[in-house]
């Protein structure tokens, strides 16, 4: 008799474990005949108006069910930057928020009231906007639950999140650009160095300049010289060219003795 209470006892306290854990525990195999199709915008930018992210539940089963829809949402940044409100056609939804991690899980407190039937759909929409965001990548999976609390089935999208706090220079009070002698010290080396190669750029082009100007000249000088240079030795060939002529004109007769006679 004792055993028998004790496993009862146990069956009861595992039962009552395994209900709480149905809403966080990974999703498992779809039920049979049920689908779910999620739809997610592919952006969501920071302080703009909230996007929709959608979850339409399918059956093919003859048994009709009520649906109790659960939203996990994974932010890979701050799962808090995100503001999610779970709405139907009369407005905003009741639901439990929890987070645990950079994981947000959103269940619904009352089913869904619609019916999911054979021919029939179910939907569960939730408007999302990102608040101070610095941007990341967002997953939602949504998870269809019957009454008994049976997962029937889950499906997933990823979206894009822009954010408005960007790794950008600071500004000063007056919301001007803070003046470069204020950046760090890796950024101020940066713009030394491009400074100095600046200056160095500037340096060999007036030397450049400075050389082409001075070439002409050079060019000329060197030109009038060459050519003096060569005027003076035909002139000295001339001249040696005038002695040997006159060596080789000179008389070449007898001249007479004073005083004598034939």
């Amino acid at each position: 008799m004792r055993h028998r209470i004790t496993a009862l006892i146990g069956v009861v306290v595992a039962g009552t474990v395994l209900s709480s854990l149905a809403w966080t525990a990974p999703a498992a195999a779809d039920v049979p005949g049920f689908s779910v199709r999620v739809t997610a915008p592919g952006t969501i930018t920071a302080g703009q108006p909230a996007a929709t992210v959608t979850a339409v539940a399918t059956s093919e089963n003859r048994q009709c069910r009520k649906v109790r829809w659960v939203l996990l949402v994974r932010s890979g940044s701050d799962a808090g930057q995100l503001r999610v409100i779970r709405v139907e056609d009369d407005g905003p939804f009741a639901v439990d928020t929890s987070t645990e991690g950079n994981t947000t899980t959103i269940v619904d407190r009352a089913l869904d009231p619609g019916t999911l039937c054979r021919g029939r759909t179910v939907t569960g929409r939730w408007q999302v906007a990102a608040e101070d965001s610095t941007g990341g990548q967002v997953q939602f999976e949504a998870r269809a639950f019957d009454a008994e609390e049976t997962l029937l089935t889950a499906a997933g999208a990823t979206t894009t999140v822009r954010g408005d706090r960007t790794a950008s220079p600071s500004a000063s009070p007056s919301g001007k650009a803070t003046p470069e002698k204020t950046t760090p010290a890796g950024n101020a080396g940066r713009r030394t160095g491009a400074v100095i190669a600046d200056s160095s750029d500037e340096t060999e082009t007036a030397l450049v300049a400075n050389e082409t100007t001075l070439l002409g000249p050079g060019l000329i000088v060197g030109g009038i010289c060459v050519f003096l240079g060569v005027l003076l030795l035909i002139r000295l060939r001339s001249r040696a060219r005038l002695a040997q002529i006159e060596e080789q004109a000179m008389p070449t007769g007898f001249y007479r003795m004073p005083g004598s006679s034939r």
